[in-house]
C-alpha cells in the first residue's frame, strides 16, 4: 500500500512540475498564428521566398512590359482573411494586355495610375519572365528579384496563417 501512495505522489509532483513548466513556457514564448507569403513553383512545389507579413502591407509586382518594354507596377493590400486586393496599377503609357479604363484613372508623374480597383485574389500565378519581372517588394523594399526566380516557370505567391512558436522578446 505505500507504494501505492508514494508512486502517487510522485505523479503529482511530476504533473505540478508539467503544468509549471508549461505555464513558465507561455510566457517567454508567443503561440499563435502568423502570416506567411509564400513564393513557389506551382507544380513542384520548390519555395523560393518565405516572409512574415501583416495585415495592411503593400505587396508590389514592378514588371517592364514585354513589348512596349515601359514600367508596369502593381499593388495589392494584404487582408485578414489572407486575400491580396488589388488597389492600384501604374504603367508608363498603353499597348497590348494593359487594361485602358480600370477604376479612376488619372496621370501622375508621368504614370497612368488606375485606383480603387479593389479585384481580391486568392493567389497570384503568373509565368516567370527574368526580363519581365524586375521584382517583388514589401512596403516599398524589395524582397526578391525577378531574375533570382526561374525563367519560363509557373510561379504562385500565396499568404496563409501558419501555427508559429517563437520567443515573445527579440
Amino acid at each position: 500500500m505505500m507504494k501505492h501512495f508514494g508512486a502517487s505522489s510522485y505523479m503529482k509532483k511530476i504533473l505540478i512540475f508539467m503544468f509549471i513548466s508549461i505555464f513558465a513556457l507561455s510566457v517567454f514564448l508567443k503561440i499563435g498564428y502568423t502570416k506567411v507569403l509564400t513564393i513557389s513553383h506551382q507544380e513542384t512545389g520548390e519555395v523560393y521566398e518565405k516572409i512574415r507579413v501583416e495585415s495592411g502591407e503593400v505587396l508590389k509586382y514592378k514588371w517592364i512590359h514585354s513589348f512596349e518594354h515601359i514600367p508596369w507596377i502593381e499593388e495589392y493590400k494584404i487582408l485578414d482573411n489572407n486575400s491580396l486586393q488589388l488597389y492600384e496599377i501604374k504603367v508608363a503609357g498603353f499597348g497590348a494586355g494593359i487594361p485602358e479604363n480600370k477604376g479612376i484613372v488619372e496621370v501622375r508623374d508621368g504614370m497612368v495610375v488606375m485606383s480603387n480597383l479593389d479585384q481580391n485574389f486568392e493567389e497570384i500565378n503568373w509565368i516567370n519572365s527574368n526580363t519581365a519581372l524586375e521584382y517583388i517588394g514589401l512596403n516599398d523594399e524589395e524582397i526578391i528579384k525577378g531574375s533570382d526566380l526561374p525563367h519560363h516557370e509557373p510561379l504562385k505567391l500565396v499568404v496563409k496563417e501558419m501555427l508559429s512558436i517563437w520567443p515573445r522578446f527579440h
